[in-house]
């Protein structure tokens, strides 16, 4: 294992642990050795996504949840400056929020500091809500982009209910949505664009940017 890789394990155990001044030691020494924004936030995104999985089935409770997040914000702090210069790459603005999804305020911070460091101007709406009141609270941002946490119990049913609301409220025609959609059978068919997972999700949004930006630049 490199010097670097070791630091960002340091990284990811850190947050693991809920060690917020761990984590921000590690995030400054896996910068310092050469380490880009987006490792660094990879390993934020290792350690969110065993978290949350952790909470789901009950192995992990609110208050460690919290001590956590207070983890993952002390590692934000020290790129901030580096989210701010890469956010306006793309001139998009994106929203990412749980719908019912356990622990979901969690990776909503770590997938919105993601978007940002790829381009895109994100806010994380880290209450869970409704799927009326997370696009109702992205319209009033202005965004292009929403990226709602969908619990996996009975996934096929939420993205259903989802489509239902943002067709009922006109939304459709506002901005692009990209539901991470855990354990969505390849079978079902949807009118909008899922993912089943963050990676997916990040994927999907950055291809959707560059082709929205590239139609831009055509213009």
């Amino acid at each position: 294992m490199s010097e670097i890789e070791q630091r960002l394990q340091e990284l990811t155990n850190a947050v693991l642990a809920g060690k917020a001044e761990e984590a921000r030691q590690s995030t400054y020494a896996a910068l310092a050795r050469g380490s880009t924004t987006n490792e660094v936030l990879d390993a934020l995104l290792e350690a969110v996504n065993i978290l949350v999985d952790l909470y789901d089935v009950g192995e992990y409770d609110r208050s460690k949840l919290t001590t956590a997040e207070n983890a993952v914000n002390s590692c934000l702090q020290v790129v901030e400056d580096r989210l701010v210069k890469s956010e306006r790459r793309f001139n998009l603005k994106a929203t990412v929020g749980p719908v019912g999804m356990k622990g979901g305020g969690l990776l909503a911070l770590a997938l919105s500091a993601i978007l940002r460091s790829i381009g895109f101007q994100a806010t994380c709406l880290g209450k869970t809500q409704t799927a009326l009141e997370l696009l109702r609270n992205s319209e009033e941002l202005g965004v292009d982009l929403v990226i709602p946490l969908l619990a996996d119990d009975e996934i096929e049913a939420q993205l259903r209910t989802f489509v239902e609301e943002m067709d009922r409220g006109g939304f459709r025609s506002k901005f692009e949505v990209i539901p991470i959609a855990p354990d969505l059978a390849d079978t079902v068919q949807m009118p909008i664009t899922t993912a089943r997972n963050s990676s997916e999700a990040i994927s999907k949004a950055t291809e959707w940017a560059l082709k929205r930006h590239s139609a831009r630049k055509g213009e």
